[in-house]
């Protein structure tokens, strides 16, 4: 490498670093803010909060069941807008990619009170009859109408689709103009998956990050009555009479480049002291080195929604350097000896506190020595390991199974029970898993 390409490698990691400390700097978020309500006042607009609805998301059939209760609770202007399929851009394993959905749907719906009429994909045909409709009605209409229309499309109620249609239903040629005006919206805004609320410069994507958008509303005086409940809050377990013991293991799988990864250990730890399980880390690669790509915006949608949710966990992020390439590979050529020493959670855990919240270089053998004498194990015997290739056999075993649970990104949580496994991954299911715990260890 010549002195030269060495300086631009620098000075983009420079760049780029600085970049992701301003997505997750707290303060440029709320003179972000002011900035918006200030343009508002002055266009002389009311509080337009918009929707992006996709017939065939599961994810949208929740939110679907809730947006009118947020209409009524919020004086705000709510415009939803019919959208179809996500860019394919930031859509990764599509062929895991709604069948994950659909079960994890599934599973959070009752948490939510919601009701989720089938555990099968709906039929094009039907999607395609619902989106007639719905395309075809102003907005109150559409909020009105949009949980009917959605039940009827999930539980397979072609009856009542066509009953709906009349001499004002859009054609499919008519739908797809509606649909495309829609996307180009949505691109604008910056948003790419169905069930998203774009206010004012922010996207709150589902059931899952509604409470921010509520907050927001209730920070400017927006809510329509004194209940403090948000229409967003979730139904959980309260644990009682937990055993002492059990034979339950928690595979965590989490990766080295992961901004969701790096705020959950806290939690997960929380989840050994609380319950009588092992955690089992099994990391695996990132997905840029996987030969994945992200789009900008939905790297800044990622790196955005980590830092409001560490906030709210209570955990530091946001000074990063990534890790990618050549410091990731050094770290896990030394992750293998560590487990073995029962240190592997303890090690992965430091490794991400250096990357997303300290903007340390985990590649450098200083840093590495150093943390392997923090963890109080010998350095002579760690460096024997450094560079190694045994490390990458093993996090390929582990992408493996993490897939087999139809799992393809970080974190991944595989709660093991005999042979009545459960799998779901992202830090915002922790108190999924959580439940799932609660349920087994009361059986």
């Amino acid at each position: 490498m010549t002195i030269i390409s060495t300086i631009r490698n620098f000075l983009a990691s420079k760049v780029m670093s600085r970049v992701l400390n301003d997505w997750s700097d707290q303060s440029i978020l709320l003179k972000k803010r002011e900035k918006f309500e200030l343009i508002r006042k002055k266009e002389g607009r009311q509080h337009q909060v918009f929707y992006f609805h996709e017939l065939s998301d599961p994810y949208s059939h929740i939110t679907a069941q809730l947006i009118s209760k947020l209409n009524k609770n919020y004086d705000i202007d709510l415009i939803p807008l019919l959208v179809g399929d996500p860019p394919k851009a930031t859509v990764h394993e599509p062929n895991l990619y709604r069948k994950y959905c659909l079960s994890d749907a599934l599973r959070i719906a009752p948490f939510y009170q919601v009701e989720f009429p089938s555990s099968t994909l709906p039929e094009d045909n039907l999607i395609l009859l619902g989106q007639r409709v719905l395309s075809s009605l102003d907005k109150d209409n559409f909020i009105n109408s949009v949980a009917e229309i959605s039940n009827f499309v999930w539980s397979g109620n072609q009856e009542a689709l066509e009953a709906l249609v009349d001499d004002k239903t859009l054609s499919k040629q008519g739908m797809l103009s509606v649909i495309s005006s829609n996307e180009e919206k949505r691109d604008k805004v910056e948003a790419y998956m169905g069930s998203t609320f774009s206010y004012e410069g922010e996207l709150y994507w589902g059931v899952d990050r509604l409470d921010y958008l509520e907050e927001r509303l209730i920070d400017l005086g927006l809510k329509n009555n004194l209940n403090k409940s948000l229409i967003s809050e979730k139904k959980q377990t309260i644990a009682t009479n937990i055993p002492q013991e059990s034979n339950l293991e928690l595979e965590f799988y989490p990766s080295l480049n992961s901004p969701y990864t790096s705020i959950v250990f806290e939690r997960v730890k929380e989840l050994e002291s609380s319950y009588p399980i092992k955690i089992i880390t099994k990391p695996v690669l990132p997905m840029l080195m996987r030969n994945m790509t992200i789009p900008r915006y939905k790297a800044k949608y990622i790196f955005k929604d980590t830092a409001r949710e560490a906030r709210k966990y209570g955990v530091p992020f946001g000074k990063v350097k990534s890790p990618l390439g050549k410091p990731a590979e050094r770290a896990y050529s030394l992750f293998p000896w560590i487990d073995q020493q029962g240190k592997g959670f303890e090690y992965i855990y430091r490794l991400m506190i250096a990357s997303f919240r300290k903007g340390e270089d985990i590649g450098e053998k200083r840093y590495l020595r150093k943390l392997i004498e923090d963890l109080q194990l010998e350095w002579n015997e760690a460096e024997k390991h450094l560079d190694s290739d045994g490390w990458k056999e093993i996090l390929e075993k582990n992408r493996l199974i993490m897939y087999e649970g139809r799992s393809w990104g970080v974190p991944t949580f595989k709660l093991v029970d005999g042979e009545n496994n459960f799998t779901t991954w992202g830090q915002d299911r922790i108190w999924l898993v959580e439940e799932e715990i609660i349920k087994r260890l009361k059986q």
